[in-house]
């Protein structure tokens, strides 16, 4: 079965070998065989449905903020979402449906005018909620999970699933989401006042711009806090801020972030990984987690 030409016939126009690195905000990663954006459900069930049927496998692409392409790049069908999939609705009084395309900084900011509060912490996390629930997104002030009051999904052979709150798994930095295409989520916040709300978004956007290196190529947060310690403190006590490898380097700006500063490839960003990793647990007898995804080969 040609399922690239079987996804041509359904009108999904797929983007054949295309580079992975115009997707990511990192601008790393190899090719994809067939790239695919679906703006509708009916779409986005007929393209899982040709790939299941050809045994093809599928990765999930949000904004590519949390992500590392290898450079050899993503076999399959790579899958985004857009269209109705961008689109915030408010149901009830303390209720937004949130497509898995909106961006996460829109969610929070259009809360936040309407009185709605909760998900002010996560007002900076560069990324969209469909990528937001699979890794339960947040700061140490707070995560996305306990306002998720049910998710619309795909399985893997487009059949639609909801998923409630008692079948839903949240934990530090993940979540049961990760093997579904996550459609929308139904969240509940509480009532708040307005003026005080957008206080505190503003103060959070400002934090972040004073902290956080958002003006370069990178993924976020490269590791997760181990427990009772925070990352970025660990490795810049190494002295390892502005260390680079190749075209990556630590920011000058957050040491648990790594930047693009230079044309990188994935194996120079992998290659500084393992540099900070066996650093930290030399130092430290801690062996740091990755927050970031890698994918691809």
């Amino acid at each position: 079965m040609d399922w690239i030409a079987e996804l041509e016939r359904v009108g999904l126009s797929p983007l054949r070998n295309e580079p992975l690195a115009k997707h990511t905000s990192f601008k790393i990663g190899g090719p994809a065989d067939a790239y695919v954006t679906a703006s509708t459900r009916a779409q986005a069930s007929a393209a899982l449905k040709i790939a299941h049927a050809a045994k093809v496998p599928v990765f999930f692409l949000g904004w590519g903020s949390n992500l590392l392409v290898r450079d050899g790049g993503v076999r399959g069908l790579v899958l985004a979402l857009g269209g109705e999939f961008e689109k915030l609705e408010f149901p009830g009084p303390e209720l937004v449906r949130a497509g898995a395309a909106a961006r996460v900084p829109q969610l929070v900011v259009s809360c936040a005018e309407r009185g709605l509060t909760g998900l002010e912490p996560i007002v900076g996390v560069p990324g969209v909620v469909g990528g937001a629930l699979v890794m339960n997104a947040g700061t140490r002030d707070g995560e996305i999970g306990p306002f998720v009051e049910e998710v619309e999904t795909l399985d893997a052979d487009g059949k639609p699933r909801t998923l409630v709150r008692g079948a839903l798994i949240f934990n530090y930095r993940s979540s049961n989401l990760g093997n579904s295409l996550i459609l929308s989520a139904l969240l509940r916040l509480k009532r708040g006042v307005k003026a005080d709300i957008m206080a505190v978004v503003a103060r959070q956007q400002q934090k972040r711009l004073q902290t956080q290196p958002i003006h370069t190529f990178n993924v976020g947060s490269t590791f997760k806090n181990p427990p009772g310690r925070f990352a970025a403190q660990m490795i810049e006590q190494l002295g390892l801020k502005g260390h680079a490898v190749g075209g990556a380097r630590v920011s000058p700006m957050h040491a648990n972030f790594i930047e693009n500063f230079a044309g990188a490839k994935a194996s120079d960003v992998l290659a500084l990984v393992d540099l900070i990793s066996e650093r930290v647990r030399a130092a430290s007898g801690v062996k740091l987690e990755l927050e970031m995804r890698i994918v691809g080969e």
